[in-house]
C-alpha cells in the first residue's frame, strides 16, 4: 500500500519494533493543526485512540501515514483535503482546499482489532 504523492511524511522519531501493516490496529495519539497553526483537534486530551488501518476507521491520509511506523516513532504528515475531512465534511468551517498538518504518536501496535481494549478504552472516559 504505497502512499500518495500528495502526502508529505517526515519521521521526527523512530520507534521500535514491527512496522504498522494493513491490517493491523495502532493505538496513538494525533494532533491536528491548519497551515496557519490554529489546532483543530489534539487526542492528547483525550487520550490515545485505536485506528484499525486499512478499515477507512478514520481519514485515508492518516492511516496512510501510520504504515510503517513503530511503536514510540511520532511523525508529521502534511495531508490535502481530498485524504481527510474532504471526504466526509467532518468540518463545516474549513474551507474545502484546506491543507492539514496531523502529527502521530504510535502508543501501542496490535495484530488484529481486539474488542476487549475498545470496551477498556470506552470504560476509561467516563
Amino acid at each position: 500500500m504505497k502512499p500518495p504523492i500528495s502526502l508529505k511524511m517526515t519521521d521526527l522519531s523512530l520507534g521500535t519494533g514491527r512496522k504498522v501493516v494493513p491490517g493491523d490496529t495502532a493505538v496513538c495519539h494525533c494532533r491536528c493543526t491548519r497551515s496557519k497553526g490554529d489546532v483543530v483537534f489534539d487526542s492528547e486530551k483525550d487520550g490515545p485512540y485505536p485506528i484499525r488501518v486499512g478499515e477507512r476507521d478514520c481519514y485515508v491520509g492518516i492511516e496512510y501515514g501510520l504504515i510503517g511506523m513503530q511503536v514510540g516513532g511520532r511523525r508529521t504528515i502534511k495531508v490535502p483535503p481530498n485524504l481527510t475531512y474532504h471526504e466526509r465534511k467532518t468540518y463545516k468551517d474549513l474551507p474545502d482546499d484546506a491543507m492539514l498538518t496531523y502529527e502521530l504518536s504510535l502508543v501501542e501496535l496490535r495484530e488484529k482489532w481486539d474488542p476487549e481494549m475498545e470496551a477498556r478504552l470506552l470504560e476509561s472516559e467516563d
